[in-house]
């Protein structure tokens, strides 16, 4: 009985090396209790070597893993004004043997609720794997317990923080541990575990100092103002998704999406000759169509909260170039079309199915409403971006679920109209007027073509302008000539031509001038820069901005180019900047997406005294900008 218990030790004591221990909730190291911590944390020793020579160096990596909804703060968090988390450390313990300081990776930077405000700090979530170098004294011999401690706290999303020690009652100080234990020998062996995983890892860790410097260029907390988010956490539950409801039907009159929708009339005075079955099961195939994108979207976001602990952005697509062109392109198409230049015809052997003839019908209307959304995108205004705000701090089903409600807001028009199809008997009887409202809806959709094409061009507006005054000229040379038969009465002749010269004299004098220059004249974006005005103590205003971004033109014309804002910049002592990130490649939107991430409209201020930036998503005020250029001329 006594040799088999020896053996069972020897066995046990000959794995031990293999095996990453892991400390686990309710267990004592010397003595100590676990942190409450346990509970959401858990972490584990891995070596590189299971045994190792005399002289030798290696690596021991702590495998930390954090629970859903919780992050571990990095060793350089931030602050955000009076809060200021508690860095992460790790301590390292190997008796005799040398331990150097630990190597962290990369961490993220994640917006964080702090209830009175939000702000940003650098956090580890989910997996993070740090490693701890150690060296074995030449003379060294038997084998070794290395002993690795994180210290700091870990906070949940909801607030609640928990020290990884220094809870309990006098005296007693709570851990949470990992242990591995390694063998000397003449010949070091490799740890099976030690897979290619662990050894990309370890070539991306950092020295702490390494990892405070990556934080140079972001800046370490950020509070302040808030964006749309916070602005709507205190809507409640019906509120909240009325409002995206409300957002829904709003962007039916995007001007976006409003040249789209006389091509859902036209089709519905065609489909009016057709069966009332018909009509109404394309008119619902065509709002489902909508709706069909933004469940997309909302999966979308499901992704990305699971995978990434992201958020959702609906104009992020347009920030490809290959996307604005594409869309450009399909718009283009569509003008053609409806110039007749040609005609999309079904087969003959097709048509003479009827089911599938049917089925291609309901196919292009769901195509043609999910398009319709698509084009939405790049006029989600204020209301959209709160909605999103508040989705966004919602649960991941309720905030999926307000995405799917602003699909139904927008699609319940059409569905209304399908649903009722003596709606259609108020519309005009079809005649000549019908090709006419179809040629000049291919009209109006050239001015989207030209803006999107003028969003991949980072110089002047100005030919883009010239070039849709020529689009002006032509349509009225055609309302001239087309519009108005030679038998016509004079009556109809000298409103109709007379309608075509005043829109084409006052788009003239509004498109042809020359810009004048900006009343505030803003600096290209330049890193180098906004360190060197941090420096002489002036206060920095950097303005995000993208060529595809009409939220941030109407943003120039109400505040930023107006005298009020020339005169409060020169009050504060303000360097302007733009970061213009029309292009995803440039400076600045690496910059952005390193520090604060998002899309336009973006207004970051730093204050005067060095303090932490200012940060306003979305729309506001001159009355709102001029306060806050005061605030960061007071540094608080």
């Amino acid at each position: 009985m006594r040799s088999c218990l020896i053996a069972l030790m020897v066995t046990t004591a000959a794995m031990t090396p293999l095996i990453a221990q892991e400390l686990l909730p309710g267990d004592l190291l010397n003595g100590q209790s676990v942190s409450p911590a346990a509970k959401y944390i858990s972490v584990s020793a891995v070596s590189s070597h299971t045994r190792v020579s005399p002289g030798q160096s290696f690596h021991v990596a702590l495998v930390m893993k954090i629970a859903d909804g919780w992050y571990y703060y990095s060793a350089d968090p931030g602050v955000s004004g009076d809060f200021k988390p508690q860095a992460g450390s790790i301590e390292s313990s190997a008796g005799d043997w040398k331990v150097a300081p630990a190597l962290w990776p990369a961490d993220q930077r994640t917006l964080t609720d702090l209830g009175d405000r939000q702000a940003y700090f650098n956090v580890y979530k989910k997996r993070a794997v740090f490693f701890v170098p150690v060296t074995v004294p030449k003379n060294a011999a038997g084998q070794k317990t290395i002993e690795i401690t994180p210290d700091g706290q870990i906070c949940s999303t909801t607030g609640q923080c928990i020290p990884l020690s220094g809870f309990g009652g006098q005296g007693e100080r709570g851990v949470l541990t990992a242990l591995v234990t390694v063998q000397v020998g003449a010949e070091p062996i490799g740890n099976p575990q030690w897979n290619e995983t662990f050894t990309k890892n370890l070539a991306a860790a950092m020295p702490v100092e390494k990892l405070r410097a990556s934080h140079v260029e972001a800046p370490r907390g950020l509070s302040g103002m808030l964006p749309a988010a916070s602005q709507m956490a205190d809507l409640d539950l019906w509120a909240g998704l009325g409002l995206a409801l409300l957002a829904g039907l709003s962007l039916n009159i995007m001007p976006c999406v409003l040249p789209i929708i006389p091509l859902r009339i036209y089709s519905l005075v065609k489909m009016a000759h057709e069966s009332r079955r018909r009509y109404v099961t394309l008119g619902l195939t065509f709002a489902a169509g909508i709706v069909l994108f933004f469940v997309a979207l909302g999966a979308v976001n499901v992704v990305l909260k699971l995978t990434a602990s992201g958020t959702l952005d609906i104009n992020e697509h347009f920030k490809y170039p290959a996307v604005r062109i594409a869309i450009a392109m399909v718009l283009l198409t569509l003008s053609a079309n409806l110039f007749g230049l040609f005609n999309v015809t079904v087969p003959s052997k097709v048509a003479s199915l009827g089911a599938g003839a049917e089925a291609k019908g309901h196919l292009s209307a769901l195509g043609m409403g999910f398009m319709m959304a698509v084009l939405s995108t790049p006029c989600s205004f204020w209301l959209m971006a709160m909605t999103l705000g508040w989705a966004q701090l919602q649960s991941l089903w309720l905030g999926t679920l307000a995405l799917v409600l602003i699909g139904v807001g927008m699609g319940a028009p059409h569905a209304l109209l399908a649903a009722f199809p003596s709606l259609v008997r108020h519309l005009p009887k079809p005649g000549r007027w019908m090709e006419l409202f179809k040629q000049t809806m291919g009209f109006l959709l050239l001015p989207a073509v030209l803006w999107l094409l003028s969003t991949l061009y980072e110089g002047s507006a100005w030919p883009f302008w010239v070039a849709g005054f020529g689009l002006v000229l032509v349509f009225g040379l055609w309302m001239w000539g087309t519009w108005v038969r030679y038998d016509a009465p004079l009556k109809k002749k000298l409103i109709v031509r007379g309608l075509a010269v005043a829109m084409v004299i006052s788009a003239g004098a509004w498109m042809l001038p020359q810009p004048a220059p900006p009343l505030v004249k803003f600096e290209p974006f330049d890193l180098g820069r906004i360190v060197q005005a941090r420096k002489d103590g002036q206060i920095v205003l950097v303005k995000v901005t993208a060529a595809w971004c009409t939220s941030c033109k109407e943003l120039d014309w109400t505040v930023f180019n107006t005298h009020a804002a020339a005169e409060a910049f020169k009050k504060y002592n303000v360097a302007t900047i733009t970061a213009d990130v029309t292009n995803t490649r440039n400076a600045a939107s690496r910059w952005l997406a390193k520090t604060f991430g998002g899309a336009p409209p973006m207004a970051i201020i730093y204050p005067a005294d060095g303090g932490e930036p200012f940060v306003k998503v979305g729309m506001f005020s001159m009355d709102d900008l001029v306060k806050w250029l005061d605030r960061a001329g007071r540094g608080r």
